[in-house]
């Protein structure tokens, strides 16, 4: 009768997981849903977010693509990618891993095959976007990057785990209104926290990618 000892033991086994399924916590800090309206660039400086970075309110009708970015992106944009069901990793090198001197204008840096350029990038300076030349006041400006050791690795780090993930709705921005060295954020989730933790990033990756309120293709 081992066979049956066997079927017993892949029953337990498979409930056990559903189990654990079913009960495991889900990763970061469930939000308030502000809604998903499609507004100007003057309506998303103006609007009041429950979190930082926001994890839904009114949005731009564009959005940001997935990939590894060197300068801080749209904030309607980012929401709009969220909607999607995309996960921003944000970062800001600034809060713990301060630059012991400042990195000369124009210098570039390697980081996993690519550039990431260490001079000061500030917010909204991306191109091609409706927001692209619409400055906000009340958003702090300035570089989430500097020349320090630790900054060059947690870059480095956060782009071999989002290429790892095949950057498909994923995204890597440096932001440097954040509180927090990284905060992860998903529709209506966010995490933060100050050091790298590979696993943690990749739990909250897996959980919520995908599973935002609009169904799309990227």
């Amino acid at each position: 009768m081992w066979w049956k000892v066997g079927i017993g033991i892949v029953i337990v086994g498979i409930l056990g997981w559903i189990g654990w399924t079913v009960t495991r916590p889900v990763p970061g800090t469930k939000m308030a849903d502000q809604g998903r309206e499609h507004v100007s660039p003057q309506a998303v400086a103006d609007f009041k977010y429950n979190s930082n970075p926001p994890t839904s309110g009114s949005h731009l009708a564009t959005w940001v693509r997935g990939g590894v970015f060197t300068s801080p992106q749209s904030e309607g944009e980012l929401l709009h990618a969220l909607e999607h069901g995309y996960v921003i990793i944000n970062y800001n090198c600034n809060v713990h891993l301060k630059s012991q001197k400042s990195p000369a204008r124009n210098a570039t840096q390697s980081v996993a095959g690519g550039k990431v350029k260490s001079l000061k990038v500030f917010a909204h300076e991306e191109s091609g976007s409706p927001s692209a030349d619409f400055k906000d006041p009340t958003i702090a400006t300035g570089s989430a990057v500097n020349g320090s050791e630790g900054c060059k690795t947690l870059v480095e780090s956060l782009t071999e785990l989002a290429n790892k993930k095949k950057l498909w709705k994923l995204a890597v921005v440096p932001r440097p209104q954040l509180e927090t060295t990284i905060a992860l954020t998903a529709w209506n989730y966010i995490d933060t926290f100050d050091s790298f933790d590979a696993g943690r990033i990749e739990r909250f990756i897996d959980y919520h990618r995908d599973q935002g309120p609009e169904k799309t293709m990227e």
